[in-house]
């Protein structure tokens, strides 16, 4: 159910107010203006520290980086981390939290594809995750 017929259920007039008429606006309105913090980041990262070892391409890039091979790829306090500052997510349900949190989530406002993706992409890095991104956000019921 498409959240449009969810919405035809109830009696509701929509009314849009500009910026400056809406004086007490919510958080999503304003979320340009806020620095996310994520206070489970340091778990998150020991638990993607804890995939990786069970993770093949992480033993590769953990290899070739000891070998020193040029990659785009470096570790840094044990993680696997992409260009400047996107952390290495390797398969399995680390994925599916951090998309979660990062659409669901209470500031994420469950934004498109588009902007998922880039939210996600500033901090985090995995193959088909724009892919992944997009099949998911099919799945929400505000989509």
């Amino acid at each position: 159910m498409k959240w449009q017929d969810t919405l035809a259920l109830f009696n509701v007039d929509i009314r849009h107010k500009l910026g400056k008429e809406n004086i007490v606006p919510n958080v999503l309105s304003r979320k340009h203006q806020l620095k996310v913090v994520y206070v489970g980041e340091t778990k998150l990262q020991k638990e993607v520290q804890l995939a990786g070892h069970r993770d093949e391409f992480t033993k590769e890039v953990r290899e070739n980086i000891q070998n020193g091979a040029k990659s785009h790829f470096h570790l840094r306090n044990g993680l696997v981390w992409y260009k400047q500052n996107q952390l290495y997510v390797p398969e399995g349900k680390m994925k599916d939290i951090i998309l979660k949190e990062c659409h669901d989530g209470p500031l994420a406002g469950h934004g498109g594809a588009k902007c998922t993706t880039t939210i996600l992409k500033k901090s985090y890095y995995w193959p088909n995750l724009k892919n992944n991104v997009e099949e998911y956000v099919k799945t929400c019921l505000t989509y």
